[in-house]
């Protein structure tokens, strides 16, 4: 057997490994391959970045289930870093029932290296009742919870002193992996109330946002798991959005060198032939 003859017949399990050990090493330490930045997760980034850090008070609804979580929950917890660095005050909310286990897995990171819950950021919980129940949150988000997610009194919280409407959030930002999601919030929230509204999405649902990016409804977009290892980049600090798109990446580039040698190998076999 010629070596062209055996580089068409690689043992498969030896491009498993080869594929193994390529999308580990990313994942393990990020490459940070470098990436052109859409000018949607610009304007999320420079909306956060104008914020007053004395002032301001920033929304997250976490509208996600585990399905869409390795596309959308690198996105919530870089726009929750950028937040935390700006010194940036944070309300978590949820119309999806996992939504609060995401905001809690966020918050409680930050309360480990000394951030005050109640003070820096809050976990509402979830609200009940899809579409109606943002339209409810919407009109009055200080009558819509009377105790957060841990029990406490909102009443209580230090975070939630001047909420009383829904414009007096900065910014809502709106992690979606389906319905009820930004359709719900344009239709009942950011077109009643204009209040200024950014999405991070599921990649596969990025297209049913661009009408309403275009109408200028929606202030920036996070488009799937490149969305969040663009803003890492933006930050300057590589995470878990980077490495999987390294992953990514670099595990495509191992599948098109294998079909490269596979073709080269097959077209020097039948000429050697020739011969």
């Amino acid at each position: 057997m010629n070596i062209f003859n055996k580089l068409q017949n690689i043992d498969r399990r030896v491009i498993y490994a080869i594929l193994l050990v390529v999308l580990v090493i990313p994942l393990l330490r990020p490459i940070g391959i470098p990436l052109s930045v859409n000018e949607t997760t610009k304007t999320i980034y420079n909306i956060i970045e104008d914020l007053d850090p004395a002032t301001d008070v920033v929304l997250l609804s976490f509208d996600y289930s585990p399905g869409g979580s390795p596309d959308v929950h690198p996105q919530a917890v870089v726009i929750a870093e950028h937040l935390m660095r700006r010194g940036i005050k944070w309300v978590g909310v949820s119309f999806w029932d996992a939504g609060p286990m995401y905001a809690e897995q966020i918050m409680k990171y930050y309360e480990a290296q000394g951030a005050m819950y109640g003070v820096d950021f809050v976990n509402l919980g979830y609200m009940a009742g899809g579409e109606t129940a943002i339209k409810n949150f919407g009109d009055n988000p200080r009558g819509a919870f009377s105790n957060d997610f841990r029990g406490n009194s909102i009443d209580s919280l230090p975070v939630m002193a001047g909420i009383n409407n829904i414009t007096d959030f900065a910014y809502t930002i709106d992690f979606v992996s389906g319905n009820p999601g930004f359709q719900e919030w344009v239709r009942q929230v950011q077109g009643p109330h204009g209040i200024k509204y950014g999405v991070g999405i599921v990649t596969v649902s990025v297209p049913q946002v661009m009408p309403f990016l275009q109408a200028g409804q929606v202030q920036g977009l996070l488009q799937g798991l490149r969305g969040a290892a663009e803003y890492e980049m933006l930050l300057g600090s590589p995470g878990a959005g980077a490495a999987k798109m390294d992953a990514q990446s670099m595990g495509h580039m191992v599948i098109i060198l294998f079909i490269l040698v596979g073709n080269v190998a097959f077209f020097m076999d039948k000429k050697k032939d020739k011969k």
